[in-house]
């Protein structure tokens, strides 16, 4: 029986994670939390690993699982993770696929703000009046501390983990500025939401369809509020879409 790795965190990975479970194999897939860990169901040949791995560390599993196969469906915007991922795999001489994660093409409007980067979407937004709500997550909120005012202005929603919301509470997010939920959201509920917080600015990445960016998008139009966007940092990455790695898996056996 083939052993495949997964690297997951993300809706693509939970559904490649239950599509691949259907196929005669054996699966690991690896997690950076806990909380990713909770939303896999349970399997007799799935083994999951939750924590952080550096790039030795992701070598010894491959070996001692004895991978056939390292398929990476972590967020489009963790590169870093990424990179660890493919050169373990090189080390390992073992076949390395990359789950993509489709751009969301938009084009410019008076109320989309593109930036290449949260330090340059920081730099923006420090030059501005009026409430913000973060939708980038927790892991990055320590840079809009530099915005002048950051804990009366900003309102940061962040996925519901108590070591999340322990480090965003140190940093200065607290009471109503801290908004712990799991997403996506709907158009609705996002535009219910920048009502209810007189939200002027909305910070955002380009997580595509299945991250929910369309209905921000939209809840902006609608709100007439200012979406800052923050560009992914690898443009044209190569790889293959969920469709197309669940076509290939299937080939293949």
């Amino acid at each position: 029986m083939k052993h495949y790795i997964l690297f997951a965190g993300t809706t693509e990975g939970r559904i490649l994670t239950e599509y691949i479970l259907q196929l005669p194999v054996k699966l690991t897939v690896c997690t950076a939390t806990e909380y990713g860990k909770q939303m896999l169901p349970q399997h007799p040949n799935l083994t999951v690993f939750a924590g952080r791995m550096e790039q030795m560390e992701m070598a010894d599993l491959f070996r001692k699982e004895k991978a056939d196969a390292i398929l990476d469906a972590t967020h489009p915007y963790a590169t870093l993770v990424t990179q660890n991922i493919q050169v373990a795999a090189k080390v390992c001489q073992i076949p390395y696929y990359r789950i993509l994660r489709p751009e969301q093409e938009i084009e410019q409007e008076e109320h989309l703000v593109f930036c290449d980067s949260l330090d340059q979407a920081v730099q923006y937004l420090s030059h501005t009046t009026g409430n913000i709500l973060s939708t980038i997550g927790s892991k990055e909120l320590a840079k809009l501390c530099a915005i002048p005012h950051f804990s009366d202005r900003i309102y940061a929603r962040i996925l519901p983990q108590p070591e999340m919301v322990k480090k965003c509470y140190d940093l200065g997010f607290q009471g109503k500025h801290l908004i712990c939920m799991q997403g996506p959201f709907s158009c609705e509920f996002n535009t219910a939401l920048l009502h209810q917080l007189k939200i002027s600015y909305t910070l955002t990445k380009n997580t595509g369809d299945a991250g929910g960016f369309l209905e921000k998008v939209h809840s902006a139009q609608e709100t007439q509020t200012t979406l800052v966007i923050i560009g992914r940092p690898i443009k044209d990455e190569a790889g293959y879409t969920l469709e197309e790695i669940k076509r290939l898996l299937h080939e293949a056996l």
